[in-house]
């Protein structure tokens, strides 16, 4: 399907008014010379089949050279001569201007006239019906941008829908249970989220996981980085526009977040870098439940669950007004705290292998796994970072590592040099490597004395029994 064949049924009204104010037939044909429409003769039962499905050859010189054209002379006109319909053509006049959408054409409107009145019409009032046809062909173009932008926000939104079904989180640590079970009670509930918690612990994953179990997660999730915006955006993101109201807008106007969100819901990350201006009118919508796009005046009504998170501290924005005091209430309905990496000790090495799965996956790999050393480290690490940090040092470590299992080997010095499994004071390579061997075979000893214990744990080091004892009794353990 060609692009204009997707307003087939708004180009026909188009051509008809064409058509009975000049009183000779329209016709608009797409990038192939296909008919989208004719009026008139082109509908007759007695045409051939062809003219009602191709267009002329004069309406293809107008699509390759890009510029209007009038023909007056039908029998003598070089380029009609090479229309393989010259000599049965009864056209007395015909004209053509082309539709032009962001530099390329994508179809023509045509004029024909069959009578000598119609044609001499068309002679006389050439330059008048060229600047008619420019506005009907911007009309004819915004409405298949439009239409356009529509199939393409379904997609979309239909991506996420897809996307965020039967959503779940990773974590089996104490506060991750506690977590999502209350996430699973709010999750059926329409009032505010405020989500709280350093950068990189899963913020927007809570949300999307409220959303996928809620009640409407039929419809969109629309979600905006408030911090990633500049300050002189953020409002016509949100609200929308209408056009012409700033410099720069589109003529159509454009919906904001709030309009987008409609019947779902709307994550607002990093609220607390909205600015002042924003909150005040982000306040009154979450109020009135409407919204009033810039340089309108009509209030839309808007069904909508906020979801709103941030790294910072609310509270003290509030007690240094830069954070407004009503809003941050407003928002703070049902508080979230997302735990931060290094409290959740026990969810580490199973995010680790969810990673490595999807990096196997994605990087064409596969690697079974993380040895015994490698997982005490990455327990024993702080996650400055939180699961973003995780989920970077997985695709690196799944990019380089040469094994069927990752080693200790293979991870980055700086979870080393920061590891209080590794002494930081200043010790020789011999002495450092012994203390981290001395390390290693006390937490593989945890709970384990029995001889069977020990031969389990040689097999795992991949050393014999009687290396194992001798290490032991070096680190009189």
């Amino acid at each position: 399907m060609t692009r204009l064949a997707q307003i087939e049924s708004f180009i026909k009204p188009c051509a008809e008014v064409i058509s009975s104010i000049i009183r000779a037939e329209v016709t608009v044909v797409d990038e192939e010379l296909n008919r989208i429409y004719g009026t008139g003769f082109y509908q007759s039962e007695e045409i051939p089949a062809i003219v009602k499905k191709k267009s002329s050859a004069f309406f293809g010189s107008i699509l390759r050279e890009g510029t209007p054209k009038l023909v007056t002379d039908i029998c003598n006109d070089a380029v009609c001569k090479e229309c393989e319909r010259h000599d049965l053509c009864t056209i007395k006049a015909e004209m053509g201007y082309p539709l032009e959408e962001q530099g390329e054409i994508i179809g023509i409107i045509g004029i024909s006239a069959f009578e000598e009145k119609a044609g001499e019409y068309i002679k006389e009032n050439y330059d008048r019906l060229l600047e008619f046809l420019k506005y009907i062909g911007i009309l004819i173009c915004s409405q298949l941008k439009t239409v356009e932008q529509v199939h393409s926000m379904s997609k979309q939104l239909g991506e996420v829908s897809r996307q965020t079904s039967q959503y779940h989180l990773i974590g089996e640590s104490e506060k991750m249970r506690r977590l999502i079970a209350l996430g699973r009670r709010v999750a059926a509930s329409d009032s505010t989220v405020l989500i709280t918690g350093e950068s990189g612990t899963g913020k927007e994953e809570m949300a999307k996981f409220l959303h996928a179990n809620s009640g409407r997660h039929n419809g969109p999730m629309i979600a905006i980085n408030c911090g990633a915006i500049p300050e002189n955006l953020i409002e016509s993101e949100l609200f929308g526009y209408e056009g012409g109201s700033f410099t720069g807008a589109k003529k159509g106007g454009a919906a904001g977040k709030f309009e987008l969100a409609n019947h779902g819901t709307l994550f607002l990350d990093e609220v607390g870098e909205l600015p002042m201006i924003a909150q005040t009118r982000f306040l009154r919508v979450l109020q009135e439940r409407k919204v009033e796009r810039i340089g309108g005046t009509k209030p839309i009504p808007i069904d909508i669950r906020i979801v709103a998170a941030t790294n910072r501290n609310l509270e003290e924005m509030v007690n240094n007004h830069t954070f407004r005091q009503d809003l941050y209430y407003r928002l703070n309905v049902i508080p979230m705290e997302m735990p931060p990496l290094r409290e959740r000790e026990d969810d580490i090495i199973i995010l680790a292998q969810h990673f490595l799965r999807h990096y196997n996956s994605t990087l064409h790999k596969n690697i079974h796994g993380f040895d015994y050393e490698s997982q005490m480290l990455l327990m024993a690490y702080s996650w400055p970072g939180n699961i973003r940090e995780l989920k970077n040092l997985i695709e690196f470590l799944v990019n380089i590592a040469e094994g069927e299992l990752i080693t200790a080997g293979d991870l980055p010095a700086h979870i080393l040099t920061r590891n209080p499994l590794v002494p930081s004071t200043k010790l020789s390579l011999s002495e450092l490597m012994q203390n981290y061997e001395k390390s290693i075979l006390s937490a593989y000893l945890k709970n384990k004395a029995s001889a069977d214990d020990k031969l389990q744990i040689a097999k795992e080091l991949g050393i014999s029994q009687a290396t194992l004892y001798r290490k032991l009794s070096r680190y009189n353990l």
